[in-house]
């Protein structure tokens, strides 16, 4: 009997699309920024599924959602997780938090939200966190991969490890005392991020428009270009990973959009 073949899932974050035409993330058209991003991902390989993980909207409104996910579905048909982020509502989502989880052969994908609509910090409530280990137990495939969107460990950088997973450390003890599952994918921190927690990968995905500097003290925005991640993972649990960007992306940051708070 053959070997099942590998599954190749693609994670994007961190997208911060505008509700008005022109409308930038510090000088950035998100709207083309995230195009680019799937154009040249979509050329490489074409996924098994894909993985949205929160901050969609920089302007949450119940139009912009549906604009995406009319977006999306013209570009890509196939399974798609959504989880919101802090600058999402998730109320106003829509159809694009229809599916809480996805069912590949071998594996399944987890939805954890973290969010808390209009607050930056993140938040697994006890409910939240419930409904994900009632989800792990029923699962009949051997293998899991969690999707959120913040860190729940720190990275390094005080201005956002301050917002981090406040229970991450008991979310992961959890997860790596259970076993089936193999790594936590995130955004939020608009970097790459390959970290462990016992035999768990942390794997935190570039944003697909702007980025933030690595060990940063203090907000600050980055050089590096728009990003994603592309996840393999192997039928024995195994999972590889490896974050791609547009090299030739004409990035040019507008640092004087930026007012820091007083």
């Amino acid at each position: 009997m053959s070997a099942r073949p590998e599954l190749r899932l693609l994670q994007i974050t961190d997208v911060h699309l505008r509700a008005a035409k022109g409308d930038t993330l510090l000088g950035v058209d998100t709207w083309h920024s995230v195009t680019a991003v799937l154009d040249q991902a979509f050329g490489e390989y074409r996924p098994d599924a894909l993985l949205v993980t929160g901050d969609v909207a920089q302007d949450p409104e119940p139009d912009l959602y549906a604009r995406f996910y009319g977006w999306l579905k013209a570009r890509y048909t196939g399974p798609t997780l959504v989880t919101p982020g802090n600058h999402d509502i998730a109320g106003n989502m829509g159809a694009l938090l229809e599916a809480g989880s996805l069912e590949l052969p071998g594996w399944r994908v987890l939805a954890l939200d973290s969010h808390v609509d209009d607050e930056p910090a993140a938040l697994v409530s006890e409910s939240d966190f419930a409904t994900l280990k009632a989800a792990c137990d029923r699962s009949a495939n051997a293998n899991l991969l969690v999707a959120t969107h913040h860190p729940p460990v720190e990275i390094g950088c005080p201005w956002l490890d301050r917002d981090r997973i406040k229970n991450g450390h008991e979310l992961l003890e959890w997860m790596a005392e259970h076993g089936r599952i193999k790594a936590v994918v995130f955004g939020h921190a608009h970097q790459e991020i390959n970290l462990t927690h016992r035999q768990l990968d942390l794997l935190g995905t570039p944003s697909t428009c702007i980025q933030f500097e690595p060990g940063s003290k203090q907000f600050s925005v980055d050089e590096q270009k728009p990003g994603y991640r592309w996840l393999v993972l192997a039928d024995d649990g195994s999972v590889r990973s490896e974050v791609r960007r547009v090299a030739d992306y004409p990035l040019d940051i507008d640092r004087s959009a930026f007012k820091p708070k007083s």
